[in-house]
């Protein structure tokens, strides 16, 4: 990234938000994320209400959601969120085998 901001083809970086329960998960996500001078981590949260409250006002491009989360799923959370932020890209992430919640995040415009 040069001194103004902006990665090293001129264009800004592409912001991203982590949301996932472990944070072993997001700090490991956040590691891989720093290391690509196009991308920047601004912010995380391990709850689904704690996400709801910060991407509104940090306003990222991509929200990496953990699919199952202690007091909701990140497939409700995309789907609010985007129905705010229609602009905002949600990418899923999840360690379960479940076709259900594949679909249910494709529909909520994961």
């Amino acid at each position: 990234m040069t001194d103004n901001g902006a990665g090293p083809d001129g264009k800004e970086p592409v912001t991203v938000f982590l949301l996932d329960d472990h944070e072993v998960v997001r700090r490991g996500v956040h590691d891989l994320l720093d290391g690509e001078p196009d991308m920047t981590v601004v912010g995380e949260a391990g709850t689904a209400a704690q996400a709801l409250a910060r991407i509104p006002a940090l306003r990222p491009r991509v929200a990496v959601l953990d699919v199952r989360l202690p007091d909701g799923d990140g497939v409700a959370v995309c789907r609010e969120l985007r129905s705010r932020m229609p602009g905002l890209a949600c990418l899923m992430l999840t360690s379960f085998d479940d076709e259900e919640a594949l679909l249910d995040a494709i529909v909520a415009g994961a």
